[in-house]
C-alpha cells in the first residue's frame, strides 16, 4: 500500500515494507516512489529525500524529455503498428464474402505478408482487436522463451498474467506469478527478453539491490543496452 506525500513541492508515493534500507525509483510516468522500512520515521525519510533531490530532479527532467512525444496512431489504411520492434502497415479488407460464407473464415486481425490485415467490420473496435492480438503473441513468445532463462536463473514461473499495467512494463506478483504489460510485445525481442529476465530475477531478489543487478548481468551481460533502449523508446510502445 502506498501513501501520497508532498515535500517542498515534490509529490511522491511512500511505500513501507520489510526492506532494510531506503530507496527511490522514478516510474515511466514520472511518479516518484520512495521505499522505506516499516519502522522508518518521517523526519529521516524527508532527510533522505532532501539528500537525493538533485538526482530526483535530474531523472524527472530526463523522463519529461523522453516521453514528450506520444504516438498518434490512427486506425486507417497505411498506418504503421509495432510488433517486436518492427512497424507493419495496417490494411483493411472487405469481409462481406467471409460473413456470407462464400469465402473461408479469416481472423479479424492478422499479420500477413508484411501487413496487419483487419476486417472492415472491426474498424470500430480496432484498438481492442490489436490488444487482443498482442496478448496472444505474448503468450506464444513466453512459451518459447521462458525455458531459455528459468534454469539459468533458478526460478519457476507458475503463471503469467497479461494486463494493462499503464506505465509499468511488468511486475512480480506473489507465489511465482509475473504480470506483463501487453505493450511489451511491441518492443524488439531482445528488449522483451530483458523485461522477462528482470521480473524472473525479482522472484529471487525483490529490490533493485547490487545482488539483483548481478543476477541479471549473469544471465544477460548487455542488459544495460536493453534498459537504455526501453527508457529512450518506451513512449512509442502504445496505441
Amino acid at each position: 500500500m502506498m501513501t501520497t506525500m508532498k515535500m517542498n513541492g515534490l509529490e511522491y508515493r511512500l511505500k513501507r515494507s520489510n526492506r532494510k534500507s531506503m530507496g527511490i525509483s522514478i516510474e515511466r510516468d514520472g511518479a516518484v516512489i520512495v521505499k522505506v522500512p516499516h519502522q522508518a520515521e518521517l523526519n529521516n525519510i524527508e532527510k533522505f529525500i532532501y539528500e537525493k533531490k538533485i538526482w530526483i530532479h535530474q531523472k524527472l527532467a530526463k523522463k519529461k524529455v523522453l516521453n514528450r512525444e506520444k504516438p498518434n496512431r490512427e486506425f486507417v489504411n497505411g498506418q504503421g503498428f509495432l510488433y517486436l520492434g518492427k512497424s507493419y502497415r495496417l490494411k483493411f479488407f472487405d469481409n462481406a464474402g467471409i460473413k456470407s460464407g462464400k469465402l473461408p473464415k479469416a481472423a479479424p486481425l492478422r499479420l500477413w505478408r508484411g501487413y496487419f490485415e483487419l476486417a472492415e467490420s472491426e474498424r470500430a473496435i480496432a484498438r481492442e482487436r490489436f490488444i487482443s492480438w498482442y496478448k496472444k503473441q505474448i503468450n506464444k513468445q513466453l512459451k518459447a522463451r521462458m525455458s531459455r532463462y528459468d534454469k539459468r536463473i533458478g526460478v519457476t514461473v507458475k503463471d503469467i498474467r497479461i494486463l494493462d499495467l499503464g506505465h509499468r512494463w511488468a511486475s512480480c506478483g506473489r507465489n511465482g506469478i509475473i504480470n506483463f504489460n501487453w505493450r511489451t510485445i511491441m518492443a524488439p525481442i531482445w528488449v522483451f527478453d530483458y523485461i522477462l529476465v528482470h521480473e524472473m530475477v525479482h522472484l529471487i531478489e525483490h529490490t533493485h539491490s547490487d545482488r539483483f543487478w548481478h543476477l541479471v548481468a549473469r544471465v544477460m551481460p548487455d542488459y544495460k543496452e536493453h534498459a537504455s533502449w526501453l527508457n529512450e523508446n518506451g513512449a512509442d510502445l502504445d496505441l
